[in-house]
């Protein structure tokens, strides 16, 4: 006695499951082959967009320490420059206290 399901034997479904099997994985390949020589260029632009930004985000970080320091320097020199308005406003009262500038 041979069983059978839907008019097929075990082993016609056992060939046809392997032939199936065989024409998907070759579609597939083919799909994929083409899918990759197209999205190529794709690759490539993304790939160029990420040296891009890595990039950019390189630049940022040493303009923000650029930025930093001038910061730094520029509270330095505020500093000295109120020092030195201090300085001679001093002087100047100073010197008209003594009333000692000549014309």
């Amino acid at each position: 006695m041979q069983h059978t399901f839907f008019g097929f034997s075990i082993t016609e479904w056992v060939g046809l499951i392997g032939i199936l099997t065989a024409v998907i994985s070759g579609l597939g390949w083919i799909f994929n082959r083409t899918l990759d020589q197209t999205m190529l260029p794709l690759r490539y632009a993304i790939r160029d967009l990420s040296e891009a930004i890595k990039s950019m985000e390189r630049d940022n970080a040493t303009r923000q320490l650029r930025v930093d320091r001038l910061g730094e320097s520029l509270e330095s020199h505020l500093i000295d420059s109120q020092e030195i308005k201090t300085k001679v406003i001093d002087l100047e009262k100073e010197v008209f206290r003594r009333g000692g500038y000549n014309d």
